[in-house]
């Protein structure tokens, strides 16, 4: 586990998910459009990378990259039905930075969307008790049961079960996501969040 303080689920979720009303629906799209950008932009770096039958990698391979973006798929309404839904999305993105350091070529274009669906699971699991079925998650995500359960155990044990979301790691988010989020510069500090870890 990481030695760094750890915020509590509740907290967390208070602060990501405060509000309601159209401009807080709006900052929550807003968030998850970056969010899915910024991991395509990840993934695109690995977009020859292809695994072999008995990689890990294979697990969350797709056929073929899914015509639907990844911030589409990502507002899916069973995903953005919690009011949590902010707070999870940020801490998917920070899970996924943890398997992207830990294994840098899993994440690819055709990875991406059940990595994502995968971070979204394990995330709303660890920051919220208002958690959907792995069931749910499946149908609407478009994944088999059997396969997301799989993808999950992989997935915990890449990042090594390291899933407590530190209170700097939050307010790294935070920073970057801050109101009003449309800013020019908006875009450009999270990119070097993601590529500098700043």
């Amino acid at each position: 586990m990481s030695s760094n303080s750890s915020i509590s689920p509740a907290s967390a979720v208070s602060s990501a998910s405060s509000g309601s009303g159209p401009r807080s629906v709006a900052n929550a799209l807003l968030v998850v459009d970056m969010i899915g950008k910024s991991v395509m932009g990840m993934a695109s770096r690995n977009d020859q990378v292809r695994f072999r039958k008995d990689d890990v990698g294979a697990n969350f391979e797709c056929f073929s990259v899914p015509e639907i973006s990844l911030s589409d798929y990502m507002v899916s309404p069973v995903f953005m039905k919690l009011k949590e839904s902010t707070a999870i999305w940020k801490a998917a993105f920070i899970l996924i930075k943890r398997l992207f350091a830990a294994a840098p070529t899993i994440l690819t274009p055709m990875t991406a969307h059940r990595i994502v669906l995968c971070a979204y699971l394990i995330a709303m699991k660890a920051t919220t008790d208002r958690v959907l079925s792995n069931k749910l998650v499946s149908r609407y995500g478009g994944v088999a049961l059997t396969n997301l359960n799989t993808m999950e155990r992989h997935f915990l044990a890449i990042i090594n079960w390291e899933v407590c979301i530190s209170a700097e790691e939050y307010s790294a988010l935070d920073s970057v996501y801050s109101l009003p989020l449309a800013s020019a510069g908006a875009s450009k500090r999270l990119a070097a969040a993601v590529l500098y870890g700043r």
